[in-house]
């Protein structure tokens, strides 16, 4: 079984100069009353690996910088996040890959998670990667949507297609990642096999149509089908040429866009040079008072005209980074354009080329009676023959693969995978004073829509069986669980308690549990962390320290980013 963990979170507010770190243990309680700052701090684990939670932060700042340390099967890794740019590093400080957009962060989480998992979009029906969110569903109870019927824990989740069943399946182990790779692998044999079998069909096709124009006795040509071939070509030439054109008036339009972004970003890139070249020079100066080279002025280095300086070079250098961005889109953009001007002007030249035989003297009809018929036919059937026996071989890899993939999703196995989760469902009710009368009949995607202050309580029950069992015989990973707020719906002062001590005692063995709730408890957990104060998660003297280790990471993530 694979297995994530968190290690270790900092997070900096550079405008406020506040900042936090917290170490995790493998059981973990974060007491604060609202406001204090539970959600902020365990929204920002999942926000930083790219999986945004529901709801809000209040009076968070937006240019934040978070670093998350985390380990997969011990090896371990750092994620830095600002502004919705990442870079991951290696457990040196090596910078191992960065990323914009949320396209680009899936893959790189994908391949350093080795999480597998495909799903068709809602949109196109395109079978892509799952991303963070997808990851971290099933571990997660969010207080702003989870304690619901609804999966409303992560923002967007939308863009899949009826995602819930498939990542149930994949972490339960009904359709184990090991599916997932083999499915992948003959999903490029099919590619494949489709290609050979349209490639046959046409092949087919022309020798068809062939054998009606051309026979073993000698070649035939029919000149009023030769006069419409013409008129079709002139026509395809002269549409072509058209759209040629348009979209020539398109790419120098977005070259001057491509070149106008790349100007701005260098004049910030030239900018921040000249930024290095100044704050080296007021660091090492001597004298207190700076005096201006062109008037004599003298003007006080105070330590405040410092620090608002530093501050002017992180808002150039993060617009610098979004310029570069903006400026590579837009190349990319002119690029494609390009590529699309290109293909056009390959097509019109082929055409203009064939008519231009054509307008000829037949010479092309010559060379075809001049091979023959029965030298045409041969090729045809040569080339049908080597097709087949693609054919043959993909059909063959194919059978393999579904025998491999039916021995991983055998009816025994998702019978013990279900009985699991129901009977892990029925103790969890029970002993959260529940009714465990549907137990029986659930299935893994059977989230429990119960009102009342029985809600909460059936909830934690429904995930405490998911958790179970992905967890047991035929499960892929050990993620944290993360619960956040307890306290809904009205828990009294016996269910609250009992609930707490649930996750506290009754969780499975080895799991790294993340906890936060209102009022202390009585409960033993390896770590308790405690807010007090509305509003202010992070800490004016963790600044100096949490900066020195942020710095260095965010940095590497600018420089990565405009080298880019």
């Amino acid at each position: 079984m694979k297995s994530l963990r968190f290690e270790n979170i900092w997070l900096l507010s550079k405008k406020e100069e506040r900042a936090r770190k917290v170490k995790f243990e493998t059981t973990n309680l974060i007491v604060g009353m609202n406001h204090t700052g539970k959600s902020s701090l365990i929204k920002s684990l999942f926000v930083t690996l790219g999986a945004a939670p529901e709801g809000n932060l209040a009076d968070w700042d937006k240019d934040a910088v978070t670093l998350v340390e985390f380990s997969v099967d011990g090896v371990t890794f750092k994620v830095v996040h600002q502004n919705g740019c990442r870079a991951i590093f290696d457990s040196d400080g090596s910078l191992l890959a960065s990323a914009v957009n949320h396209a680009n962060w899936t893959s790189i989480f994908a391949d350093v998670s080795n999480f597998n998992l495909v799903l068709p979009e809602k949109k196109t029906d395109a079978v892509v990667k799952a991303d963070a969110r997808c990851f971290f569903l099933p571990f997660y109870i969010n207080q702003d949507g989870s304690w619901l019927s609804g999966w409303d824990t992560f923002v967007g989740l939308q863009q899949y297609k009826t995602p819930v069943g498939a990542i149930l399946d994949y972490f339960t182990g009904v359709k184990p990642p090991e599916w997932y790779q083999v499915n992948s692998e003959k999903a490029l044999v099919q590619r494949d096999l489709d290609a050979h079998r349209q490639e046959h069909a046409l092949v087919s096709r022309f020798r068809e149509r062939f054998s009606k124009t051309m026979s073993l006795s000698g070649p035939k040509f029919d000149s009023q089908i030769f006069d419409q071939d013409i008129s079709r070509l002139v026509q395809e030439v002269s549409e072509l040429n058209s759209e040629q054109e348009k979209l020539r008036d398109v790419a120098v339009r977005e070259r001057e866009t491509a070149n106008s972004a790349l100007l701005q970003a260098n004049l910030a890139i030239h900018a921040l040079a000249v930024y290095d070249n100044d704050s080296s020079y007021l660091r090492d100066i001597e004298h207190d008072d700076l005096v201006c080279p062109t008037c004599g002025a003298e003007h006080d280095k105070s330590f405040m005209a410092m620090l608002n300086y530093a501050e002017d070079a992180r808002v150039l250098r993060q617009l610098a980074v979004r310029l570069k961005v903006d400026a590579r889109n837009a190349n990319n953009q002119y690029e494609e354009t390009k590529k699309k001007v290109r293909d056009l002007e390959s097509r019109y030249a082929s055409v203009s080329n064939l008519l231009s035989t054509r307008r000829g003297d037949l010479e092309f009809g010559d060379v075809v009676r001049s091979m023959g018929a029965e030298a045409a036919f041969a090729m045809f059937e040569k080339d049908l023959d080597a097709l087949k026996g693609d054919i043959d071989a993909c059909l063959i890899q194919i059978d393999e693969f579904d025998q491999q993939l039916k021995e991983l999703t055998n009816a025994k196995r998702s019978k013990e995978i279900l009985k699991l989760f129901r009977a892990s469902y029925a103790a969890a009710m029970t002993a959260l004073s529940t009714s465990a009368a549907n137990a029986e009949k659930a299935r893994l995607t059977s989230k429990p829509n119960v009102s009342g202050s029985g809600g909460p309580r059936t909830i934690l029950a429904y995930y405490s069986a998911l958790w179970r069992t992905c967890f047991g015989q035929y499960g892929s990973y050990s993620v944290p669980l993360v619960i956040d707020s307890p306290q809904q719906q009205g828990q009294d002062v016996e269910n609250l308690p009992r609930m707490i001590r649930y996750i506290a005692k009754d969780m499975p063995s080895g799991a790294q549990v993340i906890l936060g709730v209102e009022t202390p408890t009585s409960e033993k957990f390896d770590q308790v962390i405690e807010l007090s104060e509305p509003y202010r998660l992070l800490e004016t003297k963790a600044f100096a320290e949490v900066d020195s280790v942020v710095l260095p990471y965010l940095d590497k993530m600018h420089l990565s980013l405009l080298s880019t």
